[in-house]
C-alpha cells in the first residue's frame, strides 16, 4: 500500500419508494464491500443525474469503499442522510461568534469552492487596503498556506499552552475574520443552490447574518465589524463565566458589576464583568454547588463594561445605509424576529454588544418554523448542539442540523465534510449545482 488516502466520494441514491431505497442501499453496500479502494477511486466523485420529482433520496460521503459500506449498513443518520420527497421549507443559516477559529480554517474550501475563494479574497483585499489588516496571513500562515492545505486543524498549534494569545484569537482579528469566513461560505452555498430562507447569528455573528440578509452592504459591514472590534480591544480587560444554571438561578449573582451576558439554554447561562468580580462569583457559585467555568476571553462581552463603545458605534452607524432585511433575521437582543424598525436603527446595532444574548429564546423560535433545517456556518457544531439540547426540539432534530466546517479536534477534512454537507442539503430536497464542486 502507498499509504495515501483516496479523495472522498459523495455517493447518492434515489428511489420511488422508501422500500426501494432500502433495497438499493443494501445492493450498493454489497457492491462496495467487493469493490476495494482501487475501484472506489474510480467511482465518479460527484453525481451527474437529476432525480425524478417525488423520489426519496439518500447520500453518504466517505473516503474508502469499506468505510462507505460500513456506514450504509449501519444507516447512521449522522453520516447517512435520507430525505424526500419534497423540500425543507425553512432553511436557516446559523452564524457563530468567535472563539472556535483556528489557523487554516477554510483552506480546503478555498481550494474547492470558487465562490468562497472569490468572496474571501474580496474581503481580505478590502480589509488590507482600508484597515491595514492582513487576515490572509493570519488564517493561512505562510508555512501552512491555503494552496496545499486540506483544512485540517494544526494540532500542534491547538495544544500550544503559551501565555501569549495567538494572533487569530485577538479581538481585532477574530471578529472581522469570522465575519469574512462565514459571509464567504454563505455566498458559496448560495451559488451551489442552498439559499437561506432565514438567518440567525450569535453575538458578532448576527452582523454577518444581517449582511447576508441585505441589512448592511458588504463593505459597510466590514467597516462596522472592524471598528467594533477595535473599540472593544481598547476597553479594560474583563472575564466571562459559563454557568450550568438558568436565568432564575443566576439572577442573585447579577448586579452592578456582573451582567447576564447570554442565555444559551434553559440551564445554560453566561455571566460577564470585571475579572475580580467574575472570580468572586465563580467561588460563590461553586460553594453553592453550581457548576461553572471561565471562558477563554480577554473582554467582558455583552456586559455593562462594553457600554462605552455604544456612542462611537452609533455615530458610525448613522452614516451607513441600513435596509430592512430581505429574509427574516433572528435577533440576539429580543430572542425573536428582527423588526424592520430595529434593523434600520443605528441604536439597535450600537447597543447590541452590551445586551444579553437571548439565544435560547431564538432557538425556540427556530423550532417553531415549518420543517426547519439549521445550517451552521462556523467551525464545529457549537450552535447546533445548543439547538439540539433545547426542550422545544422536534423528535427528528438530529436530522435537522447541517455542519459545514470541522471543529478543532475532528478527523474529517473540509473536503469530506463539504461533500457530506451538500449531500445532506440534496437529501433535504435542494437541487445542487454539482459543477460548482468539481475538484480543480
Amino acid at each position: 500500500m502507498s499509504g495515501q488516502t483516496s479523495r472522498p466520494r459523495l455517493l447518492t441514491l434515489s428511489a420511488p419508494t422508501s422500500a426501494a431505497l432500502e433495497r438499493a442501499t443494501d445492493e450498493l453496500a454489497t457492491r462496495l464491500e467487493s469493490l476495494g479502494d482501487t475501484g472506489f477511486t474510480e467511482l465518479p466523485e460527484l453525481p451527474d443525474a437529476q432525480v425524478p420529482v417525488g423520489s426519496v433520496r439518500r447520500a453518504i460521503a466517505a473516503g474508502t469503499a469499506a468505510e462507505a459500506a460500513r456506514r450504509l449498513r449501519k444507516r447512521d443518520p449522522r453520516r447517512v442522510f435520507t430525505g424526500g420527497p419534497g423540500t425543507r421549507t425553512s432553511r436557516v443559516f446559523l452564524f457563530s461568534g468567535v472563539g472556535d477559529q483556528y489557523p487554516r480554517l477554510g483552506a480546503g474550501l478555498y481550494r474547492r469552492l470558487p465562490e468562497f475563494r472569490r468572496e474571501l479574497d474580496r474581503c481580505f483585499g478590502f480589509l488590507a487596503a482600508e484597515h491595514d489588516l492582513d487576515l490572509r496571513a493570519v488564517l493561512f500562515p505562510p508555512e501552512t498556506s491555503a494552496g496545499p492545505g486540506d483544512g485540517r486543524p494544526d494540532l500542534a498549534a491547538l495544544f500550544d499552552q503559551r501565555e501569549t494569545t495567538q494572533e487569530i484569537h485577538r479581538t481585532v482579528v477574530a471578529q472581522p475574520l469570522m465575519f469574512t469566513l462565514q459571509y464567504a461560505l454563505a455566498r458559496a452555498l448560495g451559488t451551489l443552490g442552498a439559499q437561506p430562507s432565514a438567518v440567525a447569528g450569535y453575538s458578532v455573528g448576527e452582523y454577518a447574518a444581517a449582511c447576508v440578509a441585505g441589512v448592511f452592504p458588504l463593505e459597510d459591514a466590514l467597516r462596522l465589524v472592524t471598528r467594533r472590534a477595535q473599540l472593544v480591544d481598547e476597553l479594560p480587560t474583563g472575564a466571562m463565566l459559563a454557568v450550568v444554571a438558568g436565568p432564575g438561578a443566576v439572577a442573585p449573582y447579577v448586579g452592578d458589576q456582573v451582567s447576564l451576558a447570554a442565555l444559551n439554554g434553559p440551564e445554560q447561562s453566561v455571566l460577564s464583568g470585571p475579572v475580580e468580580a467574575i472570580e468572586k462569583t465563580a467561588r460563590r457559585l461553586t460553594a453553592a454547588g453550581v457548576a461553572c467555568r471561565r471562558l477563554a476571553t480577554s473582554h467582558a462581552f455583552h456586559s455593562t463594561m462594553t457600554e462605552p463603545v455604544t456612542g462611537p458605534l452609533e455615530e458610525l452607524l448613522s452614516t451607513l445605509p441600513l435596509r430592512p432585511p430581505d429574509i427574516p433575521v433572528l435577533s440576539n437582543v429580543t430572542g425573536t424576529w428582527l423588526r424592520e424598525e430595529e434593523a434600520t436603527s443605528p441604536a439597535y446595532w450600537a447597543r447590541h454588544l452590551s445586551r444579553t444574548i437571548r439565544f435560547a429564546d431564538g432557538v425556540a423560535e427556530l423550532w417553531r418554523l415549518a420543517d426547519p433545517l439549521l445550517v451552521e456556518l462556523g467551525p464545529g457544531q457549537t450552535l447546533s448542539r445548543l439547538a439540539l439540547q433545547h426542550p422545544s426540539r422536534p423528535a427528528d432534530a438530529a436530522a435537522s442540523v447541517v455542519q459545514t466546517l470541522p471543529g478543532q479536534f475532528e478527523s474529517r477534512t473540509e473536503q469530506e465534510l463539504l461533500l457530506a454537507t451538500v449531500g445532506q442539503l440534496w437529501t433535504a430536497g435542494l437541487e445542487i449545482d454539482w459543477h460548482g464542486l468539481r475538484q480543480e
